[in-house]
């Protein structure tokens, strides 16, 4: 985050600048932001109050002008009313609040978000591929989306491996998603598994789609998917698959 002075410490052979620095005046964006340590939160506090920086090493502050973006998932006044987070920093942070609800309540967006998704993910994937189909759409709206928009990036990023046209059509989509159940049994299926279990099926199921396409031969298996030819036995044995 603060970066270090050569000699700092072993294996500091030269000046290093950390991320506030590289973000001086720009924008620096701190995910998860909950989950930063105690002491972490005070030096946080620090830039934001004084808008100055130590090096490690350092022996005189570093001025800084960055605007700070932050994001979590986790509730930041209830953190600060059980003790994890600062009182201080929240309302250092808490200036202008968006709140972005979940993909499962922003079902207009699952069209655009699959198309920009497509647009970037096939040129290194499936270039033939242009574009994903009215119905494709229809199906990915019904699906719950425990895994939010990286979910979503995941399961276009498998769809394109096994599209065989210029378009993405349902019979592309994993297995979890190409039934024609209701969303209502779709949304309780995935309510039960964690989200872990949820990426572990869709990996294990694009493995498999791929291993059968490919006639079982590993290593035009693996060119498909755009990994090793070594970490493809490895998932093949993780995931049983013969």
């Amino acid at each position: 985050m603060f970066g270090h002075e050569r000699g700092a410490f072993t294996g500091a052979v030269k000046q290093k600048l950390g991320r506030f620095e590289l973000a001086h005046n720009g924008t620096i964006f701190l995910d998860e932001i909950a989950e930063v340590s105690p002491a972490m939160q005070v030096k946080l506090l620090r830039v934001l109050q004084e808008r100055t920086l130590d090096r490690v090493g350092g022996e005189k502050p570093v001025s800084v002008n960055v605007r700070v973006l932050s994001a979590t998932n986790k509730d930041l006044e209830r953190e600060v009313a059980e003790g994890r987070f600062r009182q201080d920093l929240f309302f250092r942070l808490h200036v202008i609040t968006v709140a972005l609800p979940p993909l499962r309540e922003r079902g207009a967006d699952i069209g655009m978000l699959a198309r920009h998704f497509v647009g970037a993910l096939a040129p290194k994937i499936n270039p033939k591929v242009s574009g994903i189909s009215t119905a494709t759409i229809e199906r990915l709206a019904r699906h719950a989306w425990p895994g939010n928009v990286r979910e979503l990036a995941n399961i276009i990023e498998q769809a394109l491996v096994f599209a065989e046209g210029d378009t993405i059509l349902p019979e592309a989509l994993p297995m979890a998603l190409g039934s024609d159940v209701t969303g209502a049994s779709v949304m309780i299926a995935s309510e039960t598994k964690a989200l872990p279990e949820v990426l572990e099926d869709l990996e294990r199921q694009l493995i498999l789609r791929a291993y059968e396409k490919a006639g079982k031969v590993k290593t035009d298996t693996a060119k498909a998917l755009g990994i090793k030819t070594s970490a493809l036995y490895y998932k093949l044995e993780k995931y049983g698959i013969e």
